[in-house]
């Protein structure tokens, strides 16, 4: 196939409807899905369990941006999470390796790194050397792509053969349009903690907002999903993907310590010099991917409320 064209697996998901859109303006793009994606593209019907079927979808194709997978909070027994993320995924990266594909750019998670109430993060800005320590099925079945992924690149390395690079990004929460309002009305519920006054928006509660405030735009997300294939890559990377403010436009160092008594090692002062700056530093997909995050939280409110709220 032609050096424009892509792969990607769960393109008809929530996330992969603009992944989709992010590469459609200069690609020719298939989708592997179980459902159907809502544009006019190629798509395969394909269970990522069946490695036949990945094998026979995955044969001609250079580049595959790889998001099928059960996402967190959805109900399913948590074997269905191993089968699905991570058997899925060891076939995606194994008929990819048979089939000699160039780049694969896989959906890790922020997740991965187990953060709880009880588990804060060790330093600050948290980056990708931060020690995982998943608890969750969900973000065990991350940190295990991951270790899949490197797996796979180190046998490439070893042989000359195989996978040429292969990406993971870790998201952290995705502020998707059709969910933001009930993010903002949790916002609110939750004015006194976070400092902020909140915005009256009539929408149920998400129900469960980050511990840290952190989120990244569908928009940004799938930005970053085009830069990890377009970008010349290492054999083997891993990138943080996150606005670079907080939710609500907390201040997040104020705010850990007011509503989980963290108070976590500053590893690089500079970063927080930034009002309501992220926990997570995201300078290494800015500087190799040459992805920038362009959504603040400013932005996402006047989206759903307007610019004057």
């Amino acid at each position: 196939m032609s050096n424009n064209s892509i792969l990607i697996t769960g393109g008809s998901g929530r996330l992969g409807h603009f992944v989709v859109e992010a590469m459609l303006p200069d690609h020719t793009v298939e989708v592997l899905d179980v459902s159907a994606p809502s544009q006019d593209v190629l798509y395969r019907e394909v269970d990522m369990r069946d490695i036949a079927a990945v094998r026979s979808a995955v044969r001609g194709h250079e580049r595959i941006i790889h998001l099928a997978a059960i996402d967190d909070g959805v109900d399913v027994p948590d074997h269905t999470y191993f089968e699905v993320n991570v058997q899925g995924t060891w076939n995606l990266l194994r008929a990819a390796e048979e089939e000699g594909v160039g780049k694969v750019v896989l959906a890790s998670s922020a997740a991965s790194y187990g953060f709880a109430k009880d588990a804060p993060p060790d330093y600050l800005p948290i980056d990708e050397a931060h020690p995982q320590r998943p608890r969750r099925t969900y973000d065990l079945t991350k940190l295990l792509v991951e270790r899949a992924a490197e797996s796979f690149a180190r046998r490439h390395a070893q042989s000359g053969s195989g996978i040429a690079s292969i990406v993971c990004l870790r998201p952290t929460l995705v502020a998707r349009p059709v969910k933001t309002p009930q993010m903002l009305a949790e916002l609110t519920t939750l004015a006194a903690e976070d400092g902020n006054p909140g915005i009256a928006i009539d929408a149920p509660i998400y129900g469960g907002l980050p511990l840290m405030r952190n989120y990244v735009t569908s928009r940004d997300a799938a930005a970053a999903f085009r830069a990890a294939v377009v970008a010349d890559t290492a054999p083997f990377a891993v990138y943080l993907i996150a606005a670079r403010d907080s939710m609500g436009s907390v201040d997040t160092l104020d705010f850990l310590s007011r509503a989980h008594g963290w108070h976590p090692t500053i590893q690089d002062e500079s970063w927080f010099r930034r009002v309501a700056a992220s926990p997570f530093d995201t300078r290494a997909a800015e500087r190799d991917l040459g992805w920038v995050a362009q959504d603040d939280w400013k932005s996402v409110v006047s989206s759903h409320v307007g610019p004057d709220s």
